[in-house]
C-alpha cells in the first residue's frame, strides 16, 4: 500500500510540504526553530504563496505551529504532549498492527531484517538520522500491510510529529553513558518482533510491539526533557534530494 503523500509531489505547494516535512522529521530543522519563509522559498525555488499554503498544511498536521505576528515554528512538545501522542499512537498502532498481521509473510520479514541490519550499522556509526529512518522503515513494513488507509494515514501523522524528538533523543543518548546501551536494547526488541513474525506467532508479535511502544515512550520523554541549547541552533534550510 502506498500513501498519496509518498508519491512524487506535483505542485509547488506539495513540493514545499514534502521537503519541509522531511527536513523536520530528519531533525534538520529542530523543534522550536522558526521557519524563515523567504529564505526557504528561495531555497526551494518557489514563491511565498505555495510555501505559506504548505505551512498551513503542516500546521494542520501538528508538525509546525503558527504564532500570530511571529510566524511559523517547528512544533515543540512538552512531555505531557508526548504522553498524549503516545496514548493515541498506542490505540491506533495496535489496531493497525492487528489488521496488518494476516498480510505479513516472508517478503515483509525479509524487508524487516534488511531494515534491522541498517539500524545496526547506524548504531555502530552513531548516525541518529539513519537510525530513526531505518526504525521507521522497520515498523512501516508492518503498518503498510494494513488495508485501512485511514489508520495508516493517522499513524503516519503521529510519527511525523514525534520523529524530530527521536533524532534529538538519539543524539543526546550517545553523550550519556547511562543511556548508551539503549540502541542495543532496541535492536534486541526488534529482533524478537521479527522472529515472532517469522515463526507465524502474531499474538506474540503484537504483545512485543506493545511492550516496545511503551518502552519507546519512556525512553523518549527522559531524553528530550530540557534539551541543551546546542540542539536549538538555527540551521540553514537545505533541500534533500
Amino acid at each position: 500500500m502506498t500513501l498519496e503523500r509518498n508519491s512524487l509531489p506535483r505542485t509547488a505547494q506539495a513540493i514545499a510540504a514534502h521537503e519541509l516535512r522531511g527536513a523536520i522529521v530528519r531533525g534538520d530543522l529542530a523543534p522550536g526553530i522558526k521557519i524563515r519563509q523567504e529564505a526557504t522559498a528561495q531555497e526551494l525555488g518557489i514563491s511565498l504563496i505555495p510555501l505559506r499554503e504548505a505551512l498551513k498544511t503542516l500546521a494542520s498536521e501538528g508538525i509546525v505551529t503558527y504564532h500570530p505576528q511571529r510566524g511559523y515554528f517547528v512544533t515543540e512538545l512538552p512531555n505531557e504532549a508526548i504522553r498524549q501522542i503516545y496514548e493515541v499512537r498506542s490505540l491506533l498502532e495496535a489496531e493497525t498492527e492487528r489488521h496488518a498481521m494476516p498480510g505479513i509473510g516472508a517478503q515483509e520479514t525479509t524487508a524487516m531484517r534488511t531494515h534491522l541490519r541498517a539500524q545496526e550499522r547506524a548504531a555502530e556509526d552513531r548516525d541518529a538520522v539513519e537510525m530513526i529512518a531505518a526504525n521507521r522503515r522497520f515498523h512501516f513494513t508492518v503498518f503498510e500491510r494494513c488495508e485501512n488507509p485511514w489508520l495508516v494515514r493517522f499513524v503516519t501523522q503521529l510519527w511525523d510529529t514525534v520523529d524530530p524528538y527521536r533524532v534529538l533523543s538519539y543524539r543526546r543518548m550517545w553523550l550519556d553513558e547511562d543511556a548508551q546501551l539503549i540502541p542495543t536494547e532496541i535492536l534486541a526488541e526488534h529482533q524478537r518482533i521479527v522472529t515472532a513474525l517469522e515463526r507465524r506467532k502474531p499474538d506474540r508479535a503484537l504483545r512485543l510491539l506493545e511492550q516496545h511502544r511503551e518502552r519507546s515512550e519512556t525512553f523518549l520523554k527522559v531524553l528530550v526533557d530540557s534539551p541543551p541549547a546546542t540542539d536549538r541552533q538555527d540551521p540553514t534550510f537545505a533541500v534533500k534530494h
